[in-house]
């Protein structure tokens, strides 16, 4: 009896192909929605009605360039990491864009907090959720993207607490914009929401790259920490207005927050790791991957306790 099939090996399995037909998926719901783009929670009727989310882009009313659009599609179906939200198919319906997407149950992280922890989430679920986000960052930086857009808004819980990075809309490729093979990117145009923008993208005649992203890690870390970034409490343009002149600092906005934060008491480790992010200098601030490293992630524990604590006070959609 011949033995050769026991030494051949496994082939991989296949990845599962959505469908490119707009009538293959029935709309339930409108989950959100952008200047040029809306969001749908939809159910994939071939593939046993597995619930999806749909990106429908405006090509008409949409800022960025139809190949940029596309680019941005592209970069996502080929980005494989358990942290970062993949695409499953993308197509055009009519003058739309639809971009399919697993759903995450739980929403983002800003719905969250305003819906649940508006004081903002406790240090072991902002541990957990730093941490994935950590991980997202230190991969599409080693396959040269940036994101520039970090923020909670940006960032997905699923009902079982696992966390997903994503909105790629403004994310740029180091690859594309740096072929003299420099180790940092000179983008130069300002992409990011003004409150989670690094200084060096406002000051951005001299190029910026990935520790852009690190200094919207860290204001998202005192987003997640106080229910809201820095500077919220004034009109955007106000925000980028100050940064421009450097007249705003991490300090004065410990100094100008209401009596809350005084009773808000926040670990040692936790302060050091926004302090790091935070510098002024892009060259001082730690990699993403570094930054995993730091004492504040010594004693953190898995998902399971509490990324769904975090998806727990979110109320289903």
């Amino acid at each position: 009896m011949s033995t050769s099939s026991s030494h051949q090996e496994n082939p991989e399995p296949k990845k599962v192909q959505f469908p490119l037909d707009s009538t293959a998926y029935q709309i339930l719901d409108e989950i959100g929605f952008g200047v040029s783009a809306v969001v749908y929670k939809a159910i994939c009727l071939p593939m046993n009605n597995t619930i999806v989310a749909i990106k429908s882009i405006d090509l008409d009313q949409s800022r960025a360039e139809f190949d940029n659009i596309l680019r941005e599609t592209k970069m996502l179906s080929l980005l494989s990491h358990p942290n970062i939200l993949s695409a499953y198919c993308s197509f055009t319906v009519d003058r739309h864009l639809w971009v399919v997407m697993p759903f995450m149950s739980a929403g983002s992280l800003q719905s969250i907090i305003s819906s649940a922890f508006p004081d903002g989430l406790p240090e072991p679920c902002i541990a957990v959720v730093l941490r994935e986000t950590l991980n997202a960052m230190s991969y599409l930086h080693d396959q040269g993207h940036l994101h520039r857009d970090i923020k909670a808004g940006n960032i997905l819980i699923d009902f079982n607490g696992s966390v997903k990075v994503a909105d790629f809309g403004i994310s740029a490729s180091v690859y594309e914009a740096n072929l003299s093979g420099e180790s940092s990117i000179r983008l130069n145009d300002v992409a990011e929401t003004p409150y989670w923008i690094a200084p060096e993208v406002i000051h951005s005649h001299n190029g910026y790259g990935c520790k852009a992203d690190v200094w919207s890690f860290g204001i998202t870390a005192l987003e997640l920490a106080r229910g809201g970034p820095p500077l919220s409490n004034l009109p955007p343009s106000k925000s980028l207005l100050l940064k421009i002149m450097k007249r705003f600092g991490f300090s004065d906005y410990e100094n100008r927050q209401d009596k809350n934060y005084k009773s808000k008491k926040f670990s040692k480790a936790f302060k050091d790791l926004v302090g790091c992010c935070l510098d002024q200098d892009p060259n001082k601030r730690p990699t993403a991957e570094r930054l995993l490293r730091h004492s504040f992630f010594k004693n953190c524990r898995g998902l399971g306790f509490s990324g769904e604590e975090c998806a727990s006070g979110f109320v289903q959609r």
